[in-house]
């Protein structure tokens, strides 16, 4: 591991928290309009999941994004170019 790859890795890094911290903000909607135990049930899926989000904030499609966008600058980087 060289300096560029350290650099690399803390874009990466930086950019998966960005994703997930932008994403956890993403309303999730109903597509219909909903009852009132629909909202009572919806009510409860959101208060679980934002304490399970409180713990880890870092969703796998931002990872996956990640990882594909630092692929090239990574292995770039490892080779020195």
């Amino acid at each position: 591991m060289n300096a560029a790859v350290a650099e690399v890795l803390s874009e990466a890094t930086e950019g998966i928290l960005r994703c997930s911290e932008a994403f956890a903000l993403v309303p999730r909607p109903p597509g219909f309009m909903p009852g009132l135990g629909y909202l009572r049930n919806y009510w409860k899926q959101i208060r679980d999941y934002f304490l399970v989000v409180k713990q880890n904030r870092t969703y796998r499609i931002c990872v996956i994004n990640a990882a594909s966008r630092y692929r090239s600058p990574m292995e770039m980087a490892s080779m020195g170019i």
